[in-house]
């Protein structure tokens, strides 16, 4: 977890609505294209990342000091997604809504079920992601780093170093070509990387 992260955590913790605000921002684009992946349906999809961002709300008090809050909340949202995906109701909405079958839904439900979302997991992708970052080219790596960790715009990016948008959209494209191949085991935890 990173520093701002962190710190956004112990704000949260002490009922800051403003930071809670900036995790919501933050983590809605990520859970959603987690939980999509397991559960194609999104008005379900959007009721899971409610509830899931309600527990951490609720349960901001009560949570350890070293509480890890992307594994927090991926942990949250795959009991979520599980309980969904096994609760008569909803599966009928998903067979009615969506071109979702028995098959794939109990593909669905073991992966997810297999899928590993505890900090151990969380502190392996940190330690992947910054041994990736080194692997860089030096301007490859800053703009990587200002568009999906800092979540700069393309043409903010542009104006800060001086480069065209173009070479921007090089620069990320190279940078997810490394991280697809060594985050390929965590790519469902993952995917928001990838997409924008």
């Amino acid at each position: 977890m990173t520093e701002d992260e962190k710190c956004l955590f112990e704000k949260i913790r002490k009922g800051d609505e403003a930071a809670f605000k900036v995790i919501y921002n933050r983590y809605v684009p990520r859970l959603y294209y987690f939980v999509y992946e397991y559960v194609p349906y999104n008005d379900i999809v959007e009721n899971i990342i409610q509830d899931t961002l309600m527990a951490l709300w609720v349960k901001k008090s009560t949570l350890a000091d070293n509480t890890n809050l992307g594994a927090y909340l991926f942990t949250v949202a795959k009991n979520n997604c599980l309980y969904k995906l096994r609760d008569q109701r909803y599966k009928r909405r998903l067979f009615e809504s969506t071109e979702v079958t028995e098959p794939e839904l109990k593909v669905n439900l073991d992966a997810l079920g297999a899928l590993d979302t505890s900090l151990i997991t969380f502190t392996e992708i940190e330690q992947i992601i910054d041994n990736t970052l080194l692997q860089l080219p030096p301007q490859c790596k800053i703009v990587f780093i200002l568009s999906r960790l800092e979540e700069k715009k393309n043409k903010e990016i542009a104006q800060t170093l001086g480069i065209s948008e173009k070479a921007v959209e090089g620069h990320i494209s190279k940078a997810l070509k490394f991280f697809r191949t060594s985050l390929k085991d965590y790519l469902p935890i993952m995917a928001f990387l990838f997409v924008r």
